[in-house]
């Protein structure tokens, strides 16, 4: 993990900068925004539980392998307290750029960590949403 990474002074930005990842097919900028620890997590969508950079990496290759994500965030409810902050979110997933229609719906929870370089994702919950469509999103799905 490169010591210069980019200091992010707040969490948003580092939400941002995941979903900016994930669009450009970005393994290396995806990873670069995770906390630097072997006690980093992550559960994909279909319930694999990726633990530590090397995992977490070979994770995101495969996810990223054939196509780019966009996510578009429909519904975001979050926490902070010193040092930590949590993200509540509902995304549309869409497979291109241009795309109207979601293709799917994930439900995710973030948890990020402050330290000497900023924040940092430490953990990341992703699973399919229950939900087929949403109109007008009034409620929080929940923590993972």
């Amino acid at each position: 993990m490169p010591k210069l990474a980019r200091l992010f002074h707040n969490a948003d930005e580092v939400v941002d900068a995941w979903r900016d990842a994930l669009k450009h097919r970005d393994v290396k900028g995806a990873l670069a925004i995770w906390l630097d620890d072997d006690s980093i997590t992550c559960v994909l969508p279909e319930g694999q539980r990726l633990s530590g950079h090397a995992e977490i990496r070979a994770g995101l290759e495969r996810l990223l392998a054939k196509q780019a994500l966009f996510l578009e965030p429909i519904a975001c409810i979050s926490h902070s307290v010193l040092g930590a902050a949590v993200y509540d979110t509902t995304e549309a997933v869409h497979l291109r750029d241009d795309q109207i229609e979601a293709e799917f719906f994930l439900n995710i929870t973030l948890v990020l960590l402050q330290d000497s370089q900023g924040w940092r994702i430490a953990h990341l919950h992703a699973s399919h949403s229950t939900e087929e469509t949403f109109d007008a999103p009034s409620t929080p799905h929940g923590l993972h």
